[in-house]
């Protein structure tokens, strides 16, 4: 397992919530990944890995439609952003990350500005 499992998961996910693979194929590669979680040290992983349980047990438990679980899934892979001012251009650059990795460069208008 890599560091950036947590990022993985997130991508997996959005993956299953795009309609690009089904719950069936996400369950094939989450089921692994969940057993072998504690082994990753990696604290953002373990929750989230934890969360996504949480949810697919609600599931298939017969709670939730498939669309309920997927509306249940959604926050755990909305953008979320991390702010990050190289030295040198700390007066009018900030880098936001998505969480697949895919990043962007943007003009900041201030210190401190929310990423949205």
């Amino acid at each position: 397992m890599t560091g950036g499992i947590d990022l993985e998961i997130r991508e997996r996910l959005g993956q299953y919530l795009d309609r690009k693979i089904s719950l069936h194929d996400f369950q094939a590669w989450f089921v692994p990944v969940l057993w072998n979680i504690e082994q990753t040290h990696n604290a953002k992983a373990i929750e989230l890995a934890g969360e996504v349980e949480l949810q697919l047990a609600e599931y298939t438990n017969d709670d939730w439609t498939e669309d309920e679980l997927r509306s249940e899934l959604q926050p755990l892979v909305s953008l979320y952003g991390t702010e990050y001012i190289p030295p040198a251009q700390r007066a009018n650059t900030t880098y936001s990350f998505h969480a697949a990795c895919v990043s962007s460069l943007k003009p900041a208008s201030g210190p401190g500005e929310q990423l949205s």
